[in-house]
């Protein structure tokens, strides 16, 4: 997931960008649509910037239970192999992850996970990933550690103006 829409440049500097009330209100829609598709996660990986921060503490609130949230310094402005060596060093247990951090990364993460396939949800994903997006990807990997380029199907891809 991309977090959600936030403000616009911040004296305090970029990592201290708040979401704004559309993408509060963004990312609550998007976490009641995952919730109401019962879809729960096991973990909340999210950069450590307030906007993916606070997105990944809207979307583990509409959740039944309460899925971790572990807000983690490397994953803010990360890319693709950042993100894709984060999820690689997930405990196997977690068969559903939840990973909210920034463009063009999560972007490119999609990408290069899905591979080939995916249909309409991967033309879609290919144009654009506008804040609050989120990619819904499966795979058949036994081990986190063995998640890699191409080893996954995008599912759906979300974005929060489809959900207005």
């Amino acid at each position: 997931m991309r977090h959600g829409e936030a403000e616009g440049r911040s004296t305090e500097g970029d990592a201290a960008r708040a979401l704004t009330p559309r993408g509060i209100a963004d990312c609550r829609r998007l976490a009641e649509h995952f919730k109401d598709d019962g879809v729960a996660w096991q973990a909340i990986l999210s950069s450590n910037a307030r906007r993916a921060r606070e997105s990944g503490e809207l979307m583990a609130a509409a959740m039944e239970g309460t899925a971790p949230l572990e807000v983690r310094e490397e994953l803010n402005l990360a890319g693709a192999h950042t993100l894709l060596m984060a999820l690689q060093g997930l405990p196997d247990q977690a068969d559903a992850v939840l990973l909210v951090a920034h463009n063009p990364g999560v972007h490119a993460l999609t990408s290069l996970l899905a591979g080939r396939g995916g249909g309409k949800a991967a033309r879609k994903a290919a144009r654009d990933f506008p804040p609050g997006a989120l990619a819904r990807l499966t795979c058949d990997v036994t081990a986190w550690v063995h998640l890699a380029p191409g080893a996954a199907m995008l599912r759906a891809f979300i974005t929060p103006k489809e959900l207005s």
